[in-house]
């Protein structure tokens, strides 16, 4: 039965009658703890990028091989910003996914939850294999 008022008196007799829930356990055991780390990724294939802190000019990805050190890794690329690069750059690049020698380049570091990564693929695989697994004769 629906209440209308939750005035004190308006039917008391009802919510006396309903046990309360227990409380939730609070504190480091009680609850799961989210844990997030730093990461560089691809922009291409997305995998991840051992050295975060200096990418070379001359870095490859070992899992795509393409170039690391252009505008699309770089924690300044905006493409709405002027040049694509939120700071002052005197030529643009016309190609935002080829290497270049930009001295303004700082990789682009992302904060995930740790362990994010790993498990998509494995959940990715099992659901294209159970649709291929359909159509076998």
């Amino acid at each position: 039965m629906s209440r209308k008022y939750r005035q004190t008196g308006y039917m008391d007799h009802d919510r006396e009658t309903k046990p309360k829930p227990p409380p939730r356990p609070k504190g480091p055991g009680g609850r799961v703890e989210t844990k997030f780390h730093m990461i560089t990724r691809c922009n291409n294939c997305a995998s991840e990028i051992q050295v975060m802190e200096s990418i070379q000019a001359t870095d490859k990805c070992k899992n795509c091989g393409t170039d690391l050190h252009t505008c699309r890794n770089c924690l300044n690329f905006d493409p709405s910003a002027r040049n694509e690069c939120t700071k002052s750059v005197e030529m643009r690049v016309p190609n935002k996914s080829v290497n270049n020698l930009c001295p303004l380049f700082e990789p682009k570091v992302l904060v995930e939850k740790q362990g994010s990564g790993a498990a998509a693929p494995k959940v990715v695989d099992s659901h294209r294999q159970a649709f291929l697994d359909l159509f076998k004769k």
